[in-house]
């Protein structure tokens, strides 16, 4: 291991950075430091780039033996093919985008999407890669006889604060290579319908997407009221709003619209004294939600809904909203024929507005009709993942008398009520904690 001469030896604080640069990144099972039979042998088994070493106890190197530390891998020999095949694969992208001539602007756009994602799999590989290199070399380090105790006492803890870390790094590359789903990248469609309770329902539903509202604000987000149903009491029958980035590199818009609020799919129940209450008696109410997502962000969504497909029937618009209710024929309804899928817009004065807003809501309706339907093919799975999308599915009590707020898919308590309808930290926490929960449940089918 010591190939340097004595000139060329550090000093005591430099010892183990010197260490490292002498020795290889990578080691042969049958270097002599490997070799070493009475000061604990390692096991090798090398896949693909990727050396996995699980290491046998040591009596020679006290509390910092090479066999502490040993953990099951989640990374097998099959995922380093897999691997391996993406770094091909990015190297690939890479070489097409400087190719002569130049792919076309629309192919470029998809190749530079593609390499987003690749190029984040590939960093996190070579970060695992890394500490497992460094892990090795300072096994070479505690094998070695001539090593001394100082030297090897700095390298058993620096390799024992690097096999803590593997791990953690393991399974973010395990989330990398999760299955992806396009829709992750879109901006949100979400639907609220107001259930049982009658007018404090349909409070309720507004409520809710006002809640939404003002958490997009914080985010950065754009909000647009597309469809709603509005009630004597200023609630909502229905109401659909459009949720999307602006492009912009604020941090906080580096999860995408969809991908955030997915988990907010389903039956959210009320339990508060209604202001028509007069013995003070707490009801029960629900309003459901819906998050689709936004298709005029991923393309191809004209394929999805035919113009032959749909039945277009123009009509007099209806409740408060000025003059021009019940006076001109701006208000729209679609449907859908194949589906019987049924959208209403008459917010715009325009006819034309209200046209382009209910095609964005029926394609994302449709689109989530087909994404269920091969949701419930697959039954078992979706039945132990968070934010299936079934709004029928009850996932959340608002309980006004306490003041806080339950999940019931992951048993989460938030004790700040006022602060989560106002789409504050309160409700990030809740979809931080239901994201974490979705992830390590993926992570567990994954491993098996």
């Amino acid at each position: 291991v010591d190939t340097a001469g004595p000139t060329a030896r550090p000093t005591h604080g430099s010892r183990l950075s010197w260490v490292r640069t002498t020795l290889s990144p990578t080691f042969s099972p049958t270097s002599p430091v490997c070799s070493r039979r009475g000061h604990g042998a390692a096991r090798w088994f090398v896949s693909g780039s990727l050396h996995v070493s699980v290491s046998e106890p040591s009596s020679s190197v006290g509390t910092h033996g090479v066999g502490e530390v040993s953990h099951k891998s989640i990374i097998t020999s099959a995922l380093v093919s897999r691997l391996d095949a993406t770094v091909d694969r990015r190297d690939a992208l890479l070489q097409s985008l400087v190719a002569d001539p130049p792919p076309p602007h629309w192919e470029t756009t998809a190749i530079n999407k593609e390499l987003a994602r690749v190029e984040r799999v590939v960093a996190a590989y070579d970060g695992v890669r890394a500490v497992r290199d460094e892990i090795e070399s300072l096994n070479a380090v505690l094998r070695d006889e001539t090593s001394e105790l100082e030297l090897k006492s700095m390298a058993g803890d620096e390799r024992s604060e690097l096999v803590k870390t593997l791990p953690e790094l393991e399974e973010r590359l395990a989330v990398l290579l999760l299955p992806v789903d396009d829709t992750e990248d879109a901006g949100a469609i979400v639907e609220v319908r107001a259930g049982t309770g009658g007018d404090e329902a349909a409070l309720f539903a507004a409520e809710l997407l006002k809640m939404y509202e003002l958490f997009a604000k914080k985010k950065g987000w754009r909000f647009e009221i597309l469809t709603r149903s509005l009630q004597e009491s200023g609630g909502f029958r229905e109401a659909s709003a459009s949720f999307v980035t602006d492009g912009g590199s604020d941090a906080q818009s580096e999860k995408s619209v969809y991908s955030t609020l997915q988990y907010e799919s389903g039956v959210h129940r009320v339990q508060r004294v209604p202001a028509t209450e007069t013995q003070g008696r707490v009801h029960t109410s629900t309003a459901s939600v819906a998050v689709l997502p936004h298709l005029e962000e991923l393309g191809g969504s004209d394929d999805l809904v035919k113009d032959e497909d749909v039945r277009v029937d123009t009509m007099r618009a209806s409740g408060a909203g000025g003059q021009h209710v019940n006076t001109t024929n701006s208000a729209v309804r679609l449907t859908h024929i194949p589906t019987n899928t049924v959208v209403i817009c008459q917010d715009e004065r325009s006819q034309h507005k209200n046209k382009d807003k209910a095609f964005k809501v029926l394609r994302a309706r449709v689109f989530e009709a087909k994404r269920l339907e091969a949701h419930n093919s697959r039954a078992d799975l979706r039945k132990g993942l968070i934010g299936s999308g079934d709004r029928s599915e009850r996932v959340r009590t608002y309980n006004f008398k306490e003041g806080r707020v339950k999940d019931h898919r992951v048993n989460h308590l938030v004790n700040d009520l006022t602060g989560f309808l106002e789409g504050g930290d309160a409700l990030t926490e809740m979809l931080f904690v239901l994201a974490t929960e979705d992830r390590k449940r993926k992570l567990e089918e994954f491993k098996e």
